[in-house]
């Protein structure tokens, strides 16, 4: 007999309903997202909406495998901070709370633990804190990913400014598709596109691949977005998010069936000679 939970959501079940689902659901889901600008059409809480969102489909789709954590509602939005109403954690912050949560599902039982950030500014303190959580919990998978990044070659087929990558086409091509409230389309307008766009600090960040050079957002676009919303689509949104869910769905039964990581042994000894 399947076992059918009445909800994968982990904050509107019972600790007796958890307790029962447990053993049947290896892998949580920890959605993180961003109060931020998206714009001048498009509402703060984006990130934030796409994360839980794709994280539901993915947990409807695996179900009973997978129960999904609240998510996460303020990210790293420093560079943001410029426009009113963004929200920021610090990147020391942000880091500890991914630690902290994700501890608290591994001393309940978890040790697939799958973090999945809406937002691309969270990116360096996951990574560290995903660090930090293989060394402290040897016994535990821990992956993570953003959205877009998962379907960055449709996104290279698709996208049609050559600057992009904030509140542009693609992203809310997503919006329109996860939650059409999100979108007010008669208020979007391009943004910074192409490198012309851009003053020179932006111009050489943007002209040299693989190196890093952040700028604020009231810097690269006074409407605060990248490339051209007015461009996106319901149809390129489904594209994209219903190929992030079927590629994660994919990781997550490749994890599913991993054995649980087992500590590093100890370095070998080489025994020296005493002369």
């Amino acid at each position: 007999m399947t076992y059918t939970p009445r909800t994968h959501r982990l904050a509107d079940l019972t600790w007796p309903e958890i307790d029962e689902l447990r053993p049947h659901a290896p892998v949580a889901i920890v959605p993180l997202g961003a109060t931020e600008q998206h714009g001048l059409g498009m509402a703060q809480r984006t990130d934030t909406t796409r994360a839980e969102v794709v994280a539901d489909m993915v947990a409807r789709r695996l179900s009973p495998q997978v129960v999904v954590t609240p998510t996460i509602p303020v990210g790293m939005s420093e560079h943001h901070m410029a426009f009113p109403g963004t929200l920021t954690l610090s990147p020391v912050t942000l880091q500890q709370v991914v630690v902290e949560l994700v501890t608290s599902l591994h001393r309940h039982g978890w040790r697939r633990i799958f973090v999945l950030t809406g937002h691309g500014g969270n990116n360096s303190a996951v990574d560290v804190a995903v660090s930090r959580l293989r060394a402290e919990l040897a016994d535990t998978h821990i992956a993570w990913s953003g959205i877009t990044p998962v379907v960055a070659d449709i996104v290279k087929e698709q996208g049609a400014s050559q600057v992009r990558g904030h509140s542009c086409e693609i992203e809310t091509s997503q919006a329109l598709y996860v939650d059409p409230d999100l979108v007010l389309p008669e208020r979007l307008v391009p943004g910074s596109s192409t490198l012309d766009d851009l003053d020179p600090a932006g111009r050489l960040g943007r002209s040299w691949p693989g190196i890093q050079f952040p700028q604020g957002y009231d810097a690269l676009s006074p409407t605060g977005n990248l490339g051209n919303p007015r461009l996106a689509t319901t149809e390129l949104g489904a594209l994209l998010v219903d190929t992030v869910v079927d590629r994660v769905c994919g990781f997550l039964t490749g994890l599913i069936g991993l054995p649980d990581r087992s500590p590093a042994p100890p370095p070998a000894r080489i025994a020296l000679e005493t002369q």
